[in-house]
This record gives structure tokens, sequence and C-alpha cells, in this order.
């Protein structure tokens, strides 16, 4: 009896801090919410005169949140995307990319077939696909994901290594080369756990921390550590093994996006359960996490019904029993509120797939399956906890940019960092821009010089007759007028061959090819490249669709060889090239303008195979004298194929 007394009289004191702590919150997070706007609030069913509001337009909002974030912001914050999802099967997939500096990124990739067989992707660090402009995708080396409706549908895709382990130890392990795309549709609304999604819940767990000051409770830094959404929909796709056949895979999963403060988060300890019952439809998201001087114990998530209505959860109890002795399993079960009372229970896979992290935020994820049991229904899920390091990670200088000039030049040299960009120097000559830069640092290689003619030449030349050509010329094309398309084209390429050259553009090129190659540039031989900017891209390739002309000699030959270069864009078989994949007809074009070699042997080196990306591949072809008889299909060129293994040793 003594004991109780002494315990209640030690405990009163914390209880009324805590309650005075919860009044300072509540009122706090109120006026935190009265100044800032729900983020997906953003449809008027009656504003019949706005078609934003009323969901017949995409709302610009969704496209910046779903786009990747500016290199400026990733410092501070997380700019991530993560995928993952699971089926009656135990098939499970987990796909996540996150962005960091100076176009570095990190990869989860995780795989489990029916047959317990897993695959793994061994190295998380890679590059990110440069990009000019808005950019509609996250990439990681051979991993992209872009979306094609904001909030909507993304399209997940991947080519490259994993690594394979067997439950039953039939397959062999090691790496072996996959492909997979998926295709992911949204079944739900936007779950955003912001302040006023679980006020109470929310509340109590801001109170339950540590603050600085009595008066001041972190509300800011709970906002920016919960800035993240999140949607239930469906995986659907096929994933290919070393190239045989497809297997497709139907999965029930979710995506979450994550912007939030990484410096808020560090020492955050948290716990998912993704949850799915195929028999009744019910899905779930249960979250804990609590995070050191802003909340303990947040209680988030939401209840999926089979109608796909969302009910956000307002209390969390989730407990997980260690392992015994006895059963090769963990159990683990889970009380909730969502407009009713729930309990959910369920065992847990023995070993976990653990992935690490250190970009965005540093810390480890451990991944469970979980079979359990739900309204007398089985169900399927995942369950995955993990930790932030308390030390964040820190974030690299960006790296300076070459700024994107506010007028372009009609030429530049190799050597200059705006021929990088594709806009100004077309595939070829932005490609050759970058070797050229590399080969600076790196001196295994080099990159014979030249310079670009720009694509601003291209437009400067352009005169008001073969611009009315064009016209006509696309008329045909698109069936809007009738003619003959193929003559069309000669009037196009004739108006180009007889426009004589403007004098700025052909100073230009005398100027800059001195600059390169000194007074003497008279005798040098050059080859004049076609650098068309729809070319060289992850889509198409245009090989051989443009014009090359080789042993250029003396400027009216290079200036009649650059008007041969912009004309051939107008061939007959590159229009037809270009209707096929949907490019635009008459597209800004540079051209190269490049030193001769006098070479005994040439050829064309693929690092990944060139018909279905197996980065374990390598294709040579090679030939004597110039590469032309090896591009242009004129010989048949000896071809060697080398073989990575496991351990990267190359073979025949």
């Amino acid at each position: 009896m003594l004991i109780s007394i002494i315990v209640f009289l030690i405990s009163v004191p914390f209880e009324i801090l805590y309650w005075i702590k919860w009044i300072v919150a509540y009122i706090a997070v109120r006026i935190y919410n009265a100044k800032h706007r729900r983020r997906f609030d953003l449809y008027i069913p009656t504003a019949i005169d706005d078609p934003e509001n009323v969901g017949f337009l995409v709302p610009q909002l969704e496209s910046e949140l779903e786009s990747p974030q500016s290199e400026t912001n990733l410092l501070e914050s997380a700019d991530e995307v993560l995928f993952y999802g699971i089926n009656s099967k135990a098939e499970c997939a987990l796909v996540r990319i996150t962005r960091g500096c100076n176009q570095e990124a990190e990869a989860w990739i995780y795989l489990k077939l029916a047959d317990g067989t897993t695959y793994h992707l061994a190295e998380h660090v890679n590059y990110q696909q440069p990009f000019e402009g808005k950019c509609l995708m996250f990439s990681c080396g051979n991993l992209q994901m872009h979306y094609l409706s904001p909030m909507r549908r993304w399209r997940i895709q991947y080519s490259g290594p994993l690594l394979r382990k067997s439950e039953n130890k039939e397959l062999p392990e090691g790496k072996v080369f996959i492909k997979f795309v998926f295709l992911w549709s949204a079944s739900s609304d936007v779950y955003d756990p912001t302040l006023d999604t679980n006020l109470k819940g929310f509340t109590s767990a801001i109170a339950k921390s540590e603050w600085d000051s009595l008066f001041h409770p972190p509300i800011q830094k709970f906002a920016e550590s919960m800035n993240f959404y999140s949607q239930t929909g469906n995986l659907r796709g096929t994933v290919s093994v070393n190239e045989e056949p497809d297997y497709e895979m139907s999965l029930f999963g979710e995506r979450v996006r994550s912007l939030g403060s990484s410096s808020h988060i560090a020492g955050c300890n948290f716990e998912n359960w993704l949850g799915y019952v195929p028999e009744n439809g019910y899905g779930f998201h249960l979250l804990k996490a609590s995070v050191p001087k802003v909340a303990k114990d947040i209680p988030a998530g939401y209840l999926i019904n089979p109608c796909g209505d969302m009910t956000v959860i307002n209390d969390i109890d989730i407990t997980v029993k260690p392992f015994s002795s006895v059963i090769s399993t963990r159990s683990l079960e889970a009380s909730f509120l969502a407009g009713m009372p729930y309990k959910v229970d369920g065992s847990m896979s023995q070993e976990p797939i653990v992935l690490y992290s250190g970009q965005g935020w540093s810390g480890f994820l451990e991944l469970f399956f979980v079979k359990f049991n739900f309204q007398n229904k089985t169900g399927y899920g995942l369950f995955l906890s993990g930790e932030v390091y308390n030390e964040p990670a820190k974030p690299k200088i960006p790296l300076l940019r070459t700024l994107y000039p506010k007028k372009v030049p009609l030429t530049v040299k190799f050597t200059d960092e705006i021929s990088q960009f594709g806009d100004i120097s077309g595939g070829k000559g932005s490609s050759l821009g970058k070797l050229t830069k590399l080969s600076r640092k790196d001196k295994s290689f080099i990159v014979p010089k030249g310079i670009v003619v720009t694509t601003a030449a291209y437009e400067e030349f352009l005169t008001p007759d073969i611009l009315n050509a064009v016209k006509k010329l696309e008329n045909v094309a698109y069936g809007n007028v009738k003619g003959d398309l193929m003559e069309e084209c000669e009037v196009v390429s004739r108006n180009i061959l007889n426009t004589t050259m403007q004098n700025k553009i052909a100073q230009s090129i005398q100027e800059n090819l001195k600059l390169v190659f000194g007074d003497g540039f008279k005798n040098y031989k050059f080859a004049v490249r076609s650098s068309a900017t729809g070319e060289d891209t992850d889509v198409m390739s245009a090989a051989g669709q443009m014009d090359t002309y080789l042993g250029v000699q003396g400027l009216q030959e290079i200036f009649h060889a650059l008007k041969k270069c912009w004309a051939s864009q107008f061939g007959h078989i590159a229009i037809e090239y270009k209707k096929q994949n949907g490019q635009i007809l008459n597209s800004t074009m540079a051209v190269v303008i490049q030193e001769m070699v006098a070479c005994e042997v040439a050829g064309v080196i693929f690092t990944c195979d060139p018909v279905n990306n197996n980065p374990d591949v390598i294709t040579i072809t090679a030939n004597y004298g110039l590469g032309e008889t090896v591009v242009s299909g004129s010989v048949e060129p000896d071809t060697i194929m080398l073989e990575r293994s496991n351990n990267d040793e190359l073979k025949l």
C-alpha cells in the first residue's frame, strides 16, 4: 500500500506535465493547421468552369510533387520514390530510388518469386541519367521509374545484373541477367500525414517526446519529418531471367514518395506493416515511429475497404514477439482504430532482408514476409522496420554545373563546356564533348579534335523559302494535303543545297577551326557528321538516317558537306523513320566537324548487348581501314563477343 502511494505521488507531476505539454502542442498544431493548406485538397467538384478543380486536368502541384526535385533541395531533403507489394503466392517486389547530389543516386531492388527464388541488387549506388529541362523520370544506373500520369500511373523498368539466391538450392546462385517492367496503377486516394490528419494522435506523440523548451513544441520539425505521402495500388508486370520466357507478376502494393528533411529524422526508428486480404479486398498500412525530441510513438496509416475508400488510422499498437527456440517464426499482432477497433495477428519470416541507405537518409531497413489473420480471413503482407542513424548522412557539396547560355553561339569547340548540351550540339556532338572532357582527366584514350556547328547555326541558316518547303512537306507527310512525299523531300533538300551560307556562320566556322587546328587547318581532312537533337537517345538511335562525309578538305568543301548534312534529315528514309517514331520532322540539327584519323583498323564496341541490353555481353565488330565499312554494312566485319563471369573475368 505504501509503495503504491509513493508511486502515485511520483507519477502525478509527470502526468500533469504531459497534459500541459499536450494542451500546448494541441494549440500549436491548430495554429499551424490554420496557416497551412493540405496539399491534396485540390478538387472542387462544383467549380465546373475550372478543368483542374473538377479533375479533368492534372493540377500543376501534383506534377511538381511527383517530379524529381532540384539539386539544391537535395542538400537537406530527401527525394525518394519507393514501390513495394506482395500477393497470396508470397511473391514480393521492392524497388526504390533515392536521388543524391552530383547526379548520384541509390537504388534498392528485391524480387521474390513463388518458388522462393530471390533476386537483389548488389551495387546500390550509381549515377542518374542526365536530363535537361523538366524531367519525369527517376533513374539509378539501369533502373528507371517515370510517371505516366501524376498520382495515377508509373512505369518501372530495369535491365541488368541481379544476384540470385535459391531457397531450394536447385538453381545456381550468383549473378544473372534480369529484365523487368512493372506498371503501377493507383487504387486509392493519397494518404498525406499532415498534422490535421490525426490531430489527437499526433498531438499525443509530440507531447510524449522531450522538448527543448516547454512552450515551444517541435511542430515544424514534426511536419518536416512526416513530409511524405503514399497510395495503394497494383503492380503488374513481367520478369525475365537470362532471356527465358517472361514470368508474370501481379501484386497489391504501395507507392511512397518521401520529401522530408533528413536532418530532423536522425535517430528515428520505425515499424511499417503493409497488409492485403485477397478474400475480402481489405488492405492496410500501419506505421508507428519515434523521432528524438520531435515525437514518440507516432500513430499513422490507413485502412482500405474493398471499394477503395480510405479511412485514416487514429491509434495503433504493434507488438512483435521474439523468436523462440521451438518456433522458427516470430509472432506479430496489432490493434488499431480506424472508425472502429480492429485487430490483426500473424507470423513473420525468420530471416529478414536487410537493406542499407546512404542517400537521403542514413540507416537500415529490415523486411519480413508476414502471413496474418484479419476478420477471420487470411492475409499476406510485408513488415518493414528500421532505424535512421543518429548522425545524418553528410550531403556532398554540389559540383558547379555549366549554365545554359542565354545566347547559343553558332559554333563551339569540343573542349567548350556548353558543347555537352544536347540542345546545342545534338546527339553525337554532346557525346563527343563529354568524352573530350573525360579524356583530359583519364589519359587512357584520345578523342580526335573538332568543333560543332550548333543548332543555332541551323536555325540561322533556314530561309523563308526553306521553311515554306518544309511546311508543305509536313502537310503531305501528315496527310493534310495530297502530294508525293518523296518529291517534297527532294524539294526541301534542293532548297538547302542551293542556299548560300550566311557570312556569320562561315566566319564562325573558320575562326573556331583556326583556334583548334591553327592556320594550317585547310590542309587537314575532316569528317563532317550530322548530329540531330533527336538521335542517340534511350528511345531511338537514328543510326544511319542522316549523312556523314569523310575526307573533307578546305572551307568550301566543308560548307558544302555541312549543307548536305542539314539536307539529309529531309531524306525520304529519314522522314519515314521520324514519322514511325513520333518525332517532329524538322528537328533542330547540329553538325560535327572532326579531324580524320589515318587508321589501320577501326570498329565499334558495344559495352552491353545491343539487342537485350545485357551488360555481361560485350560485342566488338572491326575491320581494316575506316570505320565506315563497319557501320555501313558494306563488308562483313570481324565480330568478337566477350562475356563477363560472376567474378568479372572476361571470356570469349
